[in-house]
């Protein structure tokens, strides 16, 4: 094997760890996004419970 071609295989190793990379990082953008979604459901959730909650406490009174 020539310097030559260690050096294309070398290079060859980092773009693929770099593109592995990038989709790991996408990845994982995806994922924090969904999560903040599902935080952001749940908590329109408790909000609307405790909406009803006082509301119904409020006309036993």
């Amino acid at each position: 094997m020539t310097v030559m071609e260690r050096e294309d295989l070398s290079d060859t190793r980092n773009s693929v760890e770099e593109q592995r990379r990038q989709e790991a990082d996408l990845r994982a953008r995806k994922l924090r996004g969904r999560n903040l979604a599902v935080l952001a459901a749940l908590l329109a959730l408790v909000v609307l419970f405790y909406a009803i909650t006082v509301v119904r406490m409020g006309g036993a009174h």
